[in-house]
């Protein structure tokens, strides 16, 4: 038994970084002395969620800002992120309730998207 206790901790240990590893990112936007960052994990699933995260490098802290599976795009100015959406923010079918403010950052949600069907490969790329 005792064997396995050791072994359960380096599995998780291991997984945890190969996470960081498989994200592939879309944008990135330095606000103030944060970081922006929308990515998403490269799995082989048709629809893999979005991620947007507020990373406060000095604290090594992140706060999530949205995980949805219809965003399009995100701008940054003046303090404000503005979140574009297909429709009605969601994570697959379950809709989202996203905060008004993170931080000192006001978050508004755009909700007028149009999608292009069939939907434009997305580029992205790995951090390295």
């Amino acid at each position: 038994m005792r064997n396995f206790l050791i072994f359960i901790p380096v599995i998780t240990f291991g997984c945890a970084n190969k996470l960081q590893e498989d994200r592939l990112y879309l944008k990135e936007i330095k606000a103030k002395k944060k970081i922006i960052e929308w990515f998403y994990y490269s799995n082989v699933a048709s629809t893999s969620a979005d991620y947007v995260l507020l990373y406060d490098s000095i604290n090594d802290k992140s706060d999530t800002i949205v995980n949805s599976t219809n965003l399009k795009d995100l701008h940054f100015a003046n303090y404000t992120v503005t979140l574009f959406f297909y429709g009605k923010p969601k994570i697959y079918d379950a809709p989202l309730i996203i905060k008004n403010t993170i931080d000192e950052f006001k978050i508004i949600v755009d909700t007028n998207a149009i999608s292009n069907e069939p939907s434009p490969s997305r580029q992205s790329y790995l951090k390295k």
